[in-house]
């Protein structure tokens, strides 16, 4: 059986994009054919987190264990599978994600408005490459 006996934060980073949960050796440790594995920061030392879709961003990163004088290294995607971590990661996400990765109606409409004007204005200039006049007057026509 394996599942994850303490997963704690060390601290925590947060910027725009990212949850950063750093972790530290006393603050992780998994259970393992009955054994318990304490986590040591010799490979990876946190978990990303992408603060919009909730999703692990650093999959294949390498954590290292120590039993005694027994070191295990497993990806993050495999420690996924442990029991409870999903679980404690979800709560610590949560918990530590404060803020909405919504988008107002207003900054869409904004996006919106700005994309399309771009792609009338790449549309015009097809028209002059082409040297398509009628087209041209179309789309200068509707511009005004």
């Amino acid at each position: 059986m394996q599942s994850v006996k303490m997963l704690k934060p060390y601290y925590v980073k947060r910027d725009e994009t990212y949850l950063r949960i750093i972790l530290a050796f006393q603050y992780f440790s998994i259970e393992r054919h009955g054994k318990t594995y304490h986590f040591i920061p010799l490979e990876a030392r946190e978990i990303i987190i992408d603060r919009c879709s909730e999703q692990i961003v650093n999959t294949d990163d390498q954590f290292v264990f120590q039993h005694g004088k027994e070191y295990l290294t497993l990806p993050l995607y495999q420690l996924r599978t442990f029991e409870q971590f999903e679980a404690q990661i979800n709560e610590l996400f949560k918990r530590l994600n404060t803020d909405s990765c919504e988008v107002s109606e207003e900054e869409l409409s904004d996006v919106i408005a700005s994309l399309e004007h771009e792609n009338f204005m790449r549309l015009i200039n097809q028209a002059l490459e082409n040297r398509d006049q009628a087209m041209f007057n179309t789309l200068t026509a509707y511009y005004k």
